[in-house]
Formats: structure tokens, sequence, C-alpha cells
């Protein structure tokens, strides 16, 4: 935990008001969210200003606040004062690059503390809580809250950091350029890259570029310097560099996966001997993810016993392949996220499964520029290989999907909007049918699920 002169230094700031050996405990952006004792960071945004909350942040009882140098002339700091006379206002140059010095202040003082980062463009979320399973049922861990994994959350995770054995953080990154500022807060001594996939290729233009950010991670390596690459990826098994000790994984280094409806069972070596290992989820991504989390588990000295409990132990997340009985019949929401390879990961999961008929419901993946028509069109093509009996599709983008996977499957509809893709589906379910659920966020999907949770729950 950071003093008020700490903070000073960090961010070569001003004090306005306040005393500088006060500790800060609590760091919040969101100004609806801030409560007593908390220390408020306005950021800028697209379509507000943290600063235009300043009033509201003193009424919930804040500590202090940031404000920036070009802010402060058009806020009327006396009026502050007068509602609390001890605030704590520090001036900055900017707010959010304030928020970056403070987070990599107390990283370096607290640097002693290993730090594991995962980036990839799909699977980072559960990669990071199988990982901190294993590694929870020996040490003290500290693990990404929610989705705080970009440069602004990340810098609020590593204000946490204080007695921790051990951190694992999720590296997200939206532009070009984010992760370098990620690696030079997060300093990891071990680093994750899942896949190299085209999740947001609209904003970055190709995989190449996916490709150059992603591995820029491993710029931030100190100590270990351990790089763990996925070897089934054209893209990373294709990696060099000399400064840092690569090692990879693979699903092929599972043996006898067994998928159930329910649950995984796979073997594989832990410390040099066959392991049978159970994992409480569906998805053969899950297989992968677990054996990151082994070599992990190994790099921090788990024992074997532990790392079996703690890949026994993991639960995923709602909205991530998450099972849900509704009268008769079963829901997958797969619905947090999509991107390409996860859709079809998902696909195949439902593929696999033995119930009496299986449907997928999907909706446009977002955010894949001049790629969509083309990326849509290859997710077709997947239906070829797939034991899938009913296929329900909307959106503009998914008709081009629609258009391939015709030719492999016969029940086929295709409709512009959720409402109709409602009353299609309980139109035709019937007992013991599982519908799988994908689709982008902006495209509503979970609305259908909530709806027919309602129709048929009550």
């Amino acid at each position: 935990m950071l003093k008020v002169r700490d903070i000073l230094k960090a961010t070569n700031g001003k004090l306005i008001n306040g005393k500088d050996e006060i500790t800060i405990t609590s760091y919040k952006i969101d100004s609806r969210e801030v409560n007593s004792g908390d220390f408020f960071i306005p950021l800028p945004g697209e379509r507000t200003d943290g600063h235009k909350y300043l009033d509201m942040v003193i009424d919930n009882g804040c500590i202090g606040f940031f404000v920036s140098k070009e802010k402060i002339d058009n806020l009327d700091i006396k009026c502050f004062l007068k509602r609390n006379k001890d605030l704590i206002i520090i001036e900055v140059e900017d707010t959010l690059k304030a928020l970056h010095m403070i987070g990599e202040y107390n990283r370096n003082i607290h640097i002693d503390i290993p730090i594991v980062a995962v980036t990839g463009s799909v699977g980072k979320t559960s990669t990071r809580e199988i990982i901190s399973s294993v590694l929870y049922q020996e040490k003290k861990v500290i693990t990404t809250e929610k989705n705080m994994n970009s440069n602004i959350g990340l810098s609020l995770m590593t204000l946490k950091l204080k007695d921790q054995d051990v951190g694992i953080f999720e590296a997200g990154i939206d532009f070009v350029g984010e992760m370098d500022i990620l690696t030079n807060i997060l300093k990891p001594e071990v680093a994750v890259i899942t896949n190299i996939g085209t999740s947001h290729i609209g904003k970055f233009g190709s995989r190449d570029i996916i490709y150059q950010e992603k591995t820029k991670i491993a710029n931030g390596l100190i100590n270990k310097k351990i790089l763990l690459l996925n070897k089934d990826d054209s893209y990373l098994r294709e990696y060099k560099n000399r400064e840092v000790n690569i090692q990879y994984f693979s699903i092929d280094d599972a043996k006898n996966i067994k998928i159930n409806n329910d649950y995984i069972e796979f073997d594989t070596y832990i410390y040099n001997k066959l392991e049978h290992l159970k994992i409480n989820d569906i998805g053969e991504h899950n297989v992968l993810n677990s054996l990151i989390a082994i070599k992990i588990g190994q790099i921090y000295n788990i024992s074997s016993e532990d790392i079996i409990k703690g890949i026994d132990r993991y639960r995923n997340f709602s909205r991530r392949m998450e099972k849900i009985k509704i009268k008769d019949f079963t829901i997958i929401d797969d619905t947090y996220n999509a991107s390409p390879s996860s859709t079809e990961s998902g696909l195949k999961t439902l593929s696999e499964l033995n119930y009496k008929r299986k449907i997928a419901v999907l909706a446009d993946i977002l955010e894949l520029g001049d790629y969509s028509k083309e990326i849509h069109q290859d997710l077709g093509e997947c239906f070829k290989d797939l034991n899938i009996d009913i296929l329900i599709a909307y959106g503009d983008a998914m008709k081009y999907l629609v258009d391939n996977a015709k030719k492999y499957i016969s029940n086929v509809f295709y409709f512009k909007n959720e409402n109709e893709v409602i009353e299609k589906i309980e139109s035709i379910i019937q007992k013991d049918d599982i519908i799988y659920f994908k689709g982008s966020n902006a495209m509503n999907v979970n609305k259908i699920i909530e709806h027919l949770k309602e129709d048929f729950m009550n």
C-alpha cells in the first residue's frame, strides 16, 4: 500500500491539499463504485471524463483524487474543501499515465513477488483461473479480478500487491503498443501465450500484427524469464528469442482424453510420472489449459497431489461453457464473448456430447473488420466434421456462415434478430435436447437464454 508521499514521488505530482503521510488502501476509476476511503482516479473517456464526477465521489466519502493539470483551473477546489477539508488532491500531468506510474511503482516495491502473465487471442481467463487453482493449493495467490486485464485494469491489480506468494495476471490488448505498457508494469517472470487468433483483428489489421504485439510480453520478463508457448499454434511454434527460456505445451501432451457430458478425463506426465486427471468442465480447450497449469505448478514446485487437486477444484465463470438445466432440456451458455477460434472450439465440444439432439444457436462475431465475411464463411466449413443436428443463426455476418453450413447440415434456420430465434427455439425444442449459444456481447444472445429461462422455468 502506498502513502501519499509515494504517489507524489511515482507521478511527480503536486499535493494541492492533504497530508503526505496518509496511506491509500483502495483505488477506484468508476465514480459509481466509490465508497468511503477510496482514492478516485478520474480518467478521460470517449463519452465522458471522470473529472465531471468529483462532486459525486466527495459525497460518497472518497479520501481524495487525482486532477489533471489541464483541468484544475476549471475546478472549484475551494468548494471541494468546504465539504471535506482533509481531501487529498494531487495534481498530475495526465491521470491515466499517473495510474500506470503508481501501478508500476507498487510493482517495483514488491518485485520479489513472482508474476505469471497470461495472454493470447482466446482462453486467457480460463487459463489464468486454472493456474490460480493449482498454485492456490500451496501458495497465497493474487489473480486478475473480473476482466481487469487492460493497461487500466492491470495497473489497479498491481496496486493490490502486498504480501502474496505469487500473482497470476491476465494481459489483454486492444491497441498496438498496449503490451509495451503492460510488460513495463507487470515485469513477469513467467509468461504464457495461449494462441494467436483473429480476435479483434478489425482493430489490429492482421494476425501478423497480433502476433508481433502478443509476443512483446517476452520483453518484460525478469528472473526465470520463462515463456510458455502453444506448440500447436502455427505462429508461436516459429517464435525465436535467445533472451528467454522458451518452453512448449501441446494437446499431444495429454493421453486418453475422454469427454463426458459433465467432465473431462485425461492422462499426462507430472514430474515424469503418468497421472490421471479430471476437469469438472466441458470443452477440450480445458485440457490444454490444464497442461499449462501443470507446467506452471511444476515451475513453482507444487506437489503432484496438489496439482491434481487444483485442477479437480477448478470451476469456470458463468457464461463460459456454463451448463444450465431448464425443464427437460439443457443449455450451454458460452456468451461471455466470441471469437472465431472459441466458437469453433465450442461447436466441437457440442458435437462430442451425448444428447438426443444437438442444437447450435450462433450470432455474429464482431470486431473482425474487413475479415468478417471470410471468417464467417470459414466457420461454416467446420460443420463438415461436426455432429450437430440443428443450426439456428442470426445477424448480418451469419448469413455467410449459414451459406456454407447448409452443405453439411440439413436443418439450418437463418433470422435477422433474436426475437425470431426465440420463436423458433420454442417451436422445436424437445425433451433431452442440448442447445449451445455463442455470439458477441452486442448481439444480445444472453437475452435469448434469459427469455427461455423465464418461459420454461416458471
